[in-house]
């Protein structure tokens, strides 16, 4: 008997063996169960994650001899036909490579409007449907609108944005979720003990990470893994190995010699891992997961969410935060930015060395203060006129006492932009700023570029636009919201808060009209008027 791909031979033969989609499977079978089925059905999800699968239990639901039936027997001639890709009534059809109107009009239109040969329904799936053109689509509307009674159409696609919204307000759609790696290794396991074979949790838990939420691409890579094992025994080096991955302790390793500012070691474990053939775009993109599951760490703290084993992810925390979550965006940033450059460039090593060595050597301390203390130095440049011109154009003087008697004026201008680079306090906000924004995008755009500053019991937050600063004041639920967020992040439930706007940051409303005045006058305001009309004399009344 031929070999069977481990995806195809594990792949669920019924609605309880389906994972990870309940949603999707109790719809259909209460449909089903009350007769009460739809002509036509989307299907959305990422890759690998049981449309096609789903598609093919709904025919088989649908034609079962013991059905119409939620459960279908799975034995009957129409289920093992279904299932063995058989059955006639059974249309599968791949947009991808069929995308003209003739072949629209030659698969579906022209054969749907005849019964069924054996079935009960004629079921069409359509594969990535949003591959068929224009017109074909056009041509199918006409049948998905008003099919005959003995039709059901299902269509799979990963990209709905592309699917025409004629086709998607005449299908009842379902959102296909990518598995857990929780839930994926379990899978791994029940297939690994099916096999008669033996795994490391760890290896399966590295397969399911690999996978990226695919069941399909799971089980492809098990495979691989499973014929690069010996003794029947799946070792987490063997998926390493086998699936050319870059193993954590790499990562962790080179990612200590960017902190550390060591180049020598940078060089030395980019050329162990490109002598074992690893591709440096794929090295960059293993970077770049690293650093930002080590600025989840930072932000999560003891949620590790499945994907790594305690002990792994306590040591990821405590990197994130010798590297700081700033660093860590900065490298992430300009690493991305970077790809696109080793794409089109015929030395891609050559620029991932560069952007590496950039990156040790600006970073040589370990401390997170001398990173983020360069981050005021743009914040004096805009300000030579704020509220007070003649005080506050010179930040460099902040640690004399020359600086202190315009606290009365302007409390805030250059003291408490130094202190965001230093302060704790502003680091745990941000971390906090973040959190917001996942639950409240608005909010959090309003708070981005905000500061804390802790004066005794009394808590400042300074936002950076009169804008912000009214969203928050709009209402005073939304107000009483925030303050408790700032008491909350910064452990402090019996603080005053105060919300002000923050002085030091410029303004493109502001300085024309108080610099022009004052810089311009007498002769130099003559001359500029001269200026502004082209050159003209200007005639006096």
């Amino acid at each position: 008997m031929a070999y069977i791909s481990l995806y195809r031979k594990y792949r669920a033969q019924g609605f309880d063996e389906l994972m990870g989609q309940e949603h999707v499977t109790v719809t259909l079978r209460n449909a089903i169960q009350q007769g009460k089925w739809s002509h036509a059905y989307l299907f959305c999800g990422p890759r690998g994650t049981g449309k096609t699968s789903t598609a093919r239990l709904l025919a088989k639901a649908l034609n079962c001899e013991h059905g119409p039936t939620p459960n279908p027997c799975g034995t009957c001639r129409f289920c093992v036909s279904i299932q063995q890709g058989a059955c006639v009534d059974v249309i599968e059809m791949d947009a991808a490579s069929e995308t003209s109107i003739e072949d629209v009009r030659s698969s579906i239109i022209e054969n749907a409007k005849y019964p069924p040969m054996e079935a009960r329904f004629k079921v069409y799936i359509i594969d990535e449907v949003h591959d068929l053109s224009a017109k074909a689509f056009d041509a199918l509307l006409k049948t998905i609108e008003e099919p005959p009674p003995h039709v059901v159409f299902v269509l799979a696609t990963t990209e709905f944005h592309r699917v025409p919204p004629t086709i998607r307000s005449r299908c009842q759609r379902f959102d296909f979720h990518r598995g857990t790696i929780a839930d994926i290794t379990r899978r791994l396991e029940q297939v690994v003990e099916a096999e008669g074979l033996q795994a490391e949790t760890s290896a399966l838990n590295l397969v399911a990470r690999f996978a990226d939420g695919s069941w399909r691409d799971a089980l492809t890579a098990l495979e691989q893994v499973i014929a690069f094992s010996e003794e029947g025994i799946i070792r987490t080096e063997t998926v390493y190995n086998a699936l050319g991955v870059l193993e954590d302790e790499t990562l962790m390793r080179l990612t200590d010699a960017l902190i550390e500012g060591d180049s020598s070691t940078v060089l030395e474990v980019l050329d162990q891992q490109l002598l074992l053939g690893r591709e440096p775009r794929i090295f960059a993109e293993s970077l770049i997961q690293h650093w930002r599951a080590l600025i989840q760490a930072v932000l999560h703290g003891s949620d590790h969410g499945g994907y790594y084993d305690p002990a792994q992810w306590s040591a990821m925390i405590e990197q994130g935060r010798r590297a700081g979550v700033p660093r860590l965006l900065s490298w992430w940033e300009k690493l991305a930015g970077a790809l696109s450059e080793m794409r089109s460039s015929g030395s891609p090593r050559a620029i991932l060395e560069l952007y590496l060595l950039i990156f040790a050597s600006g970073a040589p301390l370990q401390s997170q203060a001398p990173l983020q203390a360069p981050a005021p130095k743009p914040i004096p440049q805009p300000q030579p006129t704020p509220k007070p011109p003649e005080t506050t154009p010179n930040p460099q003087t902040e640690s004399t006492p020359t600086a202190q008697p315009q606290a009365s004026v302007a409390p805030t201008p250059a003291p408490p932009a130094q202190a965001e680079a230093v302060s704790e306090a502003n680091l745990i906000w941000q971390r906090k700023v973040q959190e917001i924004k996942a639950i409240s995008p608005a909010g959090g755009r309003n708070l981005d570029g905000s500061r804390v500053e802790v004066q005794g019991d009394t808590i400042v937050l300074y936002l950076r636009t009169e804008l912000a600063h009214g969203f928050f004041t709009a209402t005073p639920k939304r107000e009483a919201n925030l303050k408790e967020a700032v008491r909350s992040a910064l452990g402090m439930p019996q603080a005053k808060v105060l919300l002000q706007v923050d002085s030091s940051q410029p303004t493109m409303f502001d300085e024309p009209s108080e610099s022009a005045p004052a810089v311009l006058d007498g002769e130099a305001l003559v001359e500029a008027v001269k200026q502004n009309f082209n050159g003209h004399e200007v005639e006096e009344d």
